[in-house]
């Protein structure tokens, strides 16, 4: 039996209280190092597919992976404690599948926007114009708003992982349509 693994890019891009705390004990291991040693070692685990974008990220794969050491008792436990900082900061726990797209008669970016409001909600930002809602802007430009929402369910129906979607979508508007 084959198991695949995704999204681990999203565990380069953690809060500064996980990266502090995995760089308390291994202080020249980057992140992406941490999540690709997570998921080669568990048992029966035969190949880890790691998406890379520059040289930098490559040789940084190669570096760790060459000479494998599997996780030590002490690194499972930090792991799970960075684990749980991690989801204390997503605001909606969307794994960005898309699936709920493809239902959509509004062609909303749900995806799309539920990272924006997840990132924005990280920064706690007080300002009412933030970069989050200017990419929300562009990308509601080629997309369905959030507020374009009829409320039909299609992408409820679709998601694996159960969200109301279309009560966040209602704060996604909210926060990016009416940031004043």
């Amino acid at each position: 039996m084959s198991v695949f693994l995704s999204k681990g890019g999203t565990l380069a891009d953690i809060p500064e209280e996980a990266e502090k705390l995995l760089k308390s004990y291994h202080p020249d291991m980057s992140v992406a190092s941490w999540a690709i040693r997570f998921a080669a070692s568990h048992e029966n685990v035969m190949l880890v597919l790691s998406g890379m974008s520059n040289m930098e990220q490559l040789k940084d794969n190669l570096s760790y992976m060459i000479n494998f050491k599997p996780f030590t008792p002490k690194e499972f436990e930090l792991v799970c404690e960075a684990a749980k900082i991690i989801n204390k900061s997503v605001a909606i726990p969307c794994t960005g599948c898309s699936y709920c797209i493809n239902k959509c008669p509004k062609n909303i970016a749900i995806p799309k926007y539920f990272a924006l409001y997840n990132a924005d909600m990280r920064e706690l930002e007080t300002k009412a114009w933030t970069a989050q809602t200017m990419l929300y802007s562009h990308f509601s430009e080629q997309f369905g708003k959030a507020s374009d929402c009829i409320g039909c369910g299609q992408c409820e129906k679709m998601c694996p992982q159960h969200l109301p979607i279309r009560e966040w979508l209602q704060k996604v508007a909210a926060r990016f349509e009416n940031p004043f």
